[in-house]
């Protein structure tokens, strides 16, 4: 064993290094191996998990560049209305993140609500080209059909939009309160929508201004997105007695600017996002409201942050009750009288399902009772043919039982989120172009569903479909990168900044926006604390533990690396110390 040499005071000693006089190009030690490095960038799970198929990565990564207004861009390639989900979006991009695993997930949803309102504040866009011949009907204008429409101008196609309604929106605007959703924040991405080129008609009625046959005739195809608005009924002894009102209906009129009187009592049914915007504004028409749901917190389908907020605007929640019967005198509700539950085995939800705990029943004083505890869609005007057990069937592209009828959001059945029902109008999009392009003749780009999807299981890419993708890959790979791809020890520990909110205005009836966003800076900031999985962004950690000097920078000079294989060894050291999964051993010759 070789002697330590103690090269100076207080420096750990290290055993002699044998260097060589003369250059050792001569000796190819590349021969050795068995397996070789490759880049590959991957896909990242925030990427995969997005219901939009949105590059979060993509976009995070021009920001750590410095480059806000192409991942300003980027984000808008696949998404009609960033400022919008930045602030209602329940985010599953952040369950997916991988950093959530070392401290916490990115906030991904406060950059994206940054890029959104810098697009909001940018001069409207110019009218897209038409460059097909063909037109494309969209019937409804809430997120669905406003996703369909955008991303069908985008593609060259002359839309036009139908809405019963006198604003667009749909549930955006009659649905969810503006101290989550400032109108001027919707009423700025209709605007930029429109701008585009789409003509968005207001105040006409499928059925009663326009017949279905008359789409069916002046149009290429038709998108169907009229959402789901018909409350369901409670279903028990006195639940149609005076007060008992449908949550939906109770946040549609409160949306248009009444205050309804409600009573000092109020209780809300329901778990989900309905009900806790149902709670949070009875609060702010001074009412004391308690939401009563069947299973515990844990269960909740709400937001969290929005569960957050009510308990802080003073809403209180009664768990594990179902409601028995409404309580009523003279034909009005006083109570709503429930039974005490407990949880049994997990049903089709995987959620654990309720039952009676055995505990005598308790009644909840009410002078107002709303319900949230879902809602159907309305599908008369359509063939009975084209629905499948209350919702229009669909596959994958959208595209309904009839020729020509594509779907999409609530009205197809699929799940009821904002991001969801965008992703959805995007998908119908791309798969009227399909269709279209069929009828006239030419090949779409692909049929292959997985190559359009991020990771292969996430929503599909109109970035893909288009091939224009203006990020650079390194021969990508269409798969996931887990957590246990990276290597941590390249990152340091850096607390999530949390969203601005506003003191409790329910106390004040202040329909105000609540969460005010991350300042431009802040964000910025956030957005440095993405971990980029499964992309080189060119940190050259691989280049500097390379112990042959057999990776250098690529002869284009685009920031990424390239591997000489005559020299390199196949130790995997590159690999091993890649800090987000963006290269891979492969054996020699596959």
């Amino acid at each position: 064993m070789p002697e330590l040499v103690r090269t100076e005071p207080g420096r750990p000693a290290t055993p002699p290094v044998a260097v060589s006089s003369i250059t050792t190009e001569a000796n190819h030690t590349g021969s050795w191996k068995y397996i070789r490095p490759a880049y590959h960038d991957r896909v990242a799970p925030c990427n995969a998990a997005c219901p939009l198929g949105v590059d979060v990565e993509g976009y995070m990564a021009l920001l750590r560049e410095g480059r806000i207004d192409e991942a300003a861009e980027l984000l808008a390639r696949e998404h009609p209305m960033p400022a919008v989900t930045g602030r209602v979006c329940n985010h599953p991009c952040e369950d997916g993140c991988n950093r959530r695993h070392f401290d916490d997930a990115v906030a991904i949803h406060a950059v994206e609500r940054m890029l959104g309102d810098r697009l909001l504040a940018a001069p409207l866009p110019q009218a897209l080209p038409v460059t097909h011949a063909e037109a494309v009907a969209v019937v409804g204008s809430g997120p669905a059909g406003l996703s369909a429409a955008y991303h069908l101008a985008r593609l060259g196609y002359r839309v036009e939009v139908f809405e019963q309604a006198e604003k667009a929106g749909g549930m955006l605007r009659h649905g969810i309160p503006p101290y989550r959703l400032p109108r001027a924040v919707l009423d700025g991405q209709v605007e930029r929508i429109r701008a585009l080129g789409v003509e968005i008609h207001t105040g006409v009625s499928l059925g009663r201004d326009v017949r279905w046959s008359e789409l069916a005739e002046r149009f290429g195809a038709v998108f169907f997105a009229t959402g789901a608005y018909v409350g369901k009924p409670l279903g028990v002894p006195g639940d149609d007695a005076a007060g008992v009102w449908q949550g939906l209906g109770f946040l549609e009129r409160c949306n248009r600017g009444e205050a309804p009187e409600v009573g000092r009592r109020v209780v809300v049914i329901g778990g989900g996002n309905t009900a806790m915007d149902c709670a949070r504004t009875a609060r702010r028409l001074g009412a004391e409201v308690t939401v009563a749901y069947r299973r515990t917190r844990a269960e909740m389908p709400a937001i969290a942050a929005e569960i957050d907020d009510a308990e802080r605007e003073g809403v209180l929640f009664r768990f594990l009750a179902a409601p028995e019967r409404v309580d009523e005198a003279d034909g009005r509700v006083r109570g709503i009288e429930c039974t005490p539950m407990r949880l049994g085995e997990p049903d089709a939800s995987g959620r654990r399902r309720p039952e009676p705990s055995g505990e005598p029943p308790f009644c909840l004083p009410a002078d107002t009772v709303l319900l949230a505890i879902g809602e159907d869609a309305q599908l008369g005007m359509l063939p009975a043919e084209a629905a499948e057990r209350g919702a229009l069937a669909v596959d994958a592209w959208g595209a309904t039982r009839l020729s020509g009828i594509f779907a999409g959001g609530d009205a197809a059945g699929h799940d009821r989120t904002v991001a969801h029902a965008l992703g959805a109008g995007k998908r119908a999009a791309l798969g009227i172009d399909r269709y279209l392009r069929r009828q006239r003749g030419d090949e779409p780009p692909t049929d292959d569903l997985t190559a359009l999807r991020y990771g292969g299981s996430g929503n599909l890419s109109s970035t893909r479909w288009r091939d224009d993708d203006p990020v650079r890959r390194v021969a990508p790979l269409n798969e996931v990168v887990g957590f246990e791809s990276l290597n941590l020890n390249h990152f340091q520990h850096a607390a999530r900044h949390p969203d601005r909110r506003t003191g409790n205005g329910a106390a004040y009836g202040d329909f105000g926006e609540v969460n005010r966003g991350l300042e431009s800076d802040v964000a910025l900031t956030e957005a440095g604390r993405c971990f980029n999985c499964g992309v080189c962004n060119g940190c050259e950690l691989c280049l500097i533990f390379c112990g042959d000097a057999a990776i250098h920078p690529s002869a284009d000079g685009g920031g990424r690396f390239e591997i000489d294989l005559e020299y390199c060894k196949g130790c995997g050291v590159c690999a091993a110390e890649c800090p987000r999964g963006a290269i891979s051993m492969t054996r020699e010759a596959l």
